[in-house]
């Protein structure tokens, strides 16, 4: 341990000199701020007391970065603690300070608060000194010395040396912050190097760069190298000697293949200037690969001479044949919407596809007697037209035909070579040996065409001398597209004349609905007028007004019908929720009816579970037991009605059943449409609406309706609900 000698001068500086050589040893092999700390503390102490504090400015705020205590100079304390108030006063003034003891002062000054103060009283500290930590006039730190030695220790010599201390120290801070802002640049050159390679590997755009100004070597990115189909690490150039070139050629617009000193990237490497949008065609191994614009700028050394050059290529094929569908869509556009015909518009969408997409088209659609089939064929030659007819009327496509999948599933397929679709020809041998032998076809394109209400069709386009290729698919899709609109205009003009003519239809039963129920309710009121006026015919006035009553409750449940029509389709059917007894409200609904149901013939039979609570819109179930009740007497030919009601596990299942006439399986699927029935409308009034409103009420409730029915034996509904059902 170094000794300070105070009666010598030189002795003082000796040891002077001596410890601040050693700090320097030490400091020079830190790696580190940790590295430096621990050099402060085993030089510092004990020659500078046996007490020292190192304090760092963190963002402008003083924070404890170490703290040390004799005798063996390891750090003591976790850092970030606040400063001392001496440290505190030095940072402030910048000015070192000393204060010798012993004196309760010195504790004050070394403790950071009250809290503080009782345990450094405790450790007995008799002088103190700090100095600040500067570097390039700014303040970085401020280092604090203590002794607790039996007589006071430190001095203005010992301040002196602490402050030639302390330059040291903030040297090898700063040293260290630079370092570590070299390690952070470095790392941030890296990353951003690595950003820019997965810039050019991910970037949608051809990038070649060449190094030198004859460009004998053009590095490639990923893009390009797929667009080249060839390992990321060849040498693109053109230029290159022969043993490395690669089966590459651009040609002109006249097909011309160009020289490697007309190519962009040569002449902009050559004369320093930049040659932008030069439209080439690529072809590698002989095979055209697609359209390219490419760019070249040349990249300069120190003295601005070109020794290189940079080249960004883009894929333009899309966009020329975007280009070209452009024309042709807008050509077949018009012929397209010449006819809202459906079977005029799918012969025009077939027209239109030989020879632009194909030497063969066909529309498979779905015939009137429910079989998909080839609707219409158009052949390129006019002379195999006829049997391109033929093939239309005899094509077999069962289930699982791949046009078959391709209409029920919605997907288009590419078959480039006919002959391995196994499946292909489901009429077996004969199929293949006929009419479509003829055709020679040897690749297809499936394309289905798709709309908002399915698939309306598919479109077969098959060619006789090549295999189609994704081009070609991509090309038919894009077109199927746009015939889309056609189809489904035509679709939605078919439909436009089914519904004015629905309209139409439902308009005369409408009127004959409601003129029945108002010539009984003027006849009636007629008798009224008349009988009032004879003496003592009450018993027929009472008739007679009964009879009034029964049609104007009828004609209001036919515009009530009517009402609802357009509250269920504008979504504004109103529920008005109470706990009610279901089978209290049947009795109801059979009392009601009881006069119909006699006139009628029909007995009615009821088996109801009592009581049957729940939460429900009491009117509107009543709406919908009148119309199942109305339903079975109407088509139940005087035969008995049954109604059962009872709780379910679920909630509650109510049955109306009749012996009537039944429906037909077909007819079970759409009874339940707006002004469907299942009979003619001649034989059977009603507006065909009940039904309906009924299932929208059940579904609005939460339940469900269904029907099961045997023709010839009568029919069965359910209806199941919850008990409780919420707002």
């Amino acid at each position: 341990m170094l000794e300070f000698e105070f009666p010598s001068v030189l002795s003082l500086q000796r040891a002077r000199g001596q410890l601040l050589g050693r700090m320097s040893r030490e400091l020079a092999t830190c790696c580190g701020r940790a590295d430096v700390f621990r050099c402060l503390g085993r030089v510092a102490l004990p020659e500078l007391g046996d007490w020292c504090d190192l304090d760092v400015l963190q963002e402008g705020v003083l924070q404890r970065a170490a703290a040390f205590r004799a005798p063996h100079g390891a750090v003591h304390g976790p850092p970030g603690n606040a400063p001392s108030l001496l440290a505190q006063r030095v940072a402030r003034s910048g000015r070192p300070e000393l204060c010798q003891g012993p004196c309760e002062r010195v504790a004050v000054l070394l403790s950071s608060g009250e809290e503080e103060l009782p345990r450094v009283q405790a450790a007995g500290p008799l002088d103190c000194m700090a100095v600040p930590l500067r570097w390039g006039g700014q303040l970085i730190g401020v280092l604090s010395f203590a002794s607790r030695e039996p007589e006071p220790h430190l001095d203005e010599d010992a301040l002196a040396l602490a402050e030639d201390l302390a330059g040291f120290i903030a040297l090898a801070l700063e040293l260290e912050r630079l370092r570590q802002e070299l390690e952070r640049t470095r790392h941030q050159a890296q990353r951003q190097a690595a950003d820019f390679r997965t810039l050019l590997d991910v970037i949608p755009v051809g990038i070649g760069i060449a190094y030198e100004r004859e460009c004998r070597y053009i590095q490639q990115n990923r893009w390009f190298a797929r667009l080249h189909d060839l390992p990321l690490d060849s040498n693109i150039s053109l230029s290159a000697p022969d043993t490395e070139r690669q089966p590459i050629r651009y040609l002109d617009e006249h097909g011309r293949a160009l020289p490697p000193e007309e190519l962009p990237m040569q002449r902009a490497a050559a004369t320093g200037q930049e040659v932008l949008d030069v439209e080439l065609d690529l072809e590698v191994h002989g095979q055209r690969r697609g359209t390219l614009v490419i760019s070249a700028v040349p990249l300069f050394d120190e003295e601005h001479r070109p020794r290189g050059c940079i080249g960004t290529i883009q894929d333009v094929t899309a966009r020329k044949r975007a280009t070209e569908a452009q024309r042709f869509l807008a050509e077949s556009s018009a012929a397209l919407s010449s006819s809202l015909d459906t079977e005029q518009t799918s012969r025009t969408l077939a027209r239109l596809c030989v020879p632009a997409l194909a030497t063969v088209a066909a529309f498979c659609g779905w015939r009137p007697e429910g079989t998909l089939g080839m609707l219409t064929v158009t052949h390129a030659d006019p002379a195999l037209q006829p049997l391109a007819d033929e093939v239309a009327r005899t094509f077999a496509i069962p289930e699982g035909h791949p046009i078959h999948e391709a209409m029920r599933t919605g997907r288009p397929r590419l078959i480039p070579v006919l002959e391995e679709a196994g499946d292909w020809y489901a009429g077996g041998e004969a199929q293949r040996q006929g009419p479509c032998k003829g055709l020679g076809i040897h690749s297809v394109m499936l394309i289905p065409l798709a709309t908002s209400h399915g698939v309306a069709g598919v479109l077969v386009l098959g060619s006789p001398e090549r295999a189609c290729t994704e081009d070609d698919f991509t090309f038919a899709q894009e077109y199927a597209a746009h015939a889309t609109y056609a189809i489904d205009n035509a679709r939605l003009y078919r439909e436009a004349r089914e519904a004015v003519a629905l309209r139409d239809e439902f308009l005369g039963i409408a009127g004959h609905e409601l003129r029945t129920p108002l010539t009984a309710l003027q006849l009636g009121l007629q008798r009224l007028v008349g009988e009032s006026a004879v003496p003592g015919e009450a018993a027929r006035l009472a008739k007679w007004a009964a009879t009034c009553q029964r049609q104007g409750e009828r004609l209001g449940r036919l515009v009530g019908d009517l009402l609802d029509v357009s509250r269920i389709t504008s979504g504004r059917l109103p529920m008005v929720l109470e706990e009610m007894d279901l089978s209290a409200l049947m009795e109801e609904v059979a009392a009601r009816m009881g006069q119909e149901l006699e006139k009628v013939g029909c007995r009615l039979v009821m088996k109801l579970q009592a009581p049957l609570t729940g939460r429900w819109d009491r009117s509107r179930l009543d709406q919908v037991l009148t119309n199942l009740v109305s339903n079975a007497m109407k088509y139940g030919q005087g035969r008995p009605i049954e109604i059962t009601a009872g709780a379910t596990p679920e909630g509650v299942r109510l049955r109306v059943r009749d012996e009537g006439i039944g429906i037909s399986p077909e007819d079970q699927a759409r009874i339940f449409g707006r002004f469907e029935r299942a009979v003619s409308e001649r034989h059977y009034g009603g507006l065909g609406l009940g039904l309906w409103i009924s299932q929208q009420i059940v579904t609005q409730l939460g339940g469900h309706i269904r029907v099961e029915s045997v023709q010839g034996q009568g029919s069965s509904f359910t209806v199941e609900l919850p008990r409780w059902v919420e707002d």
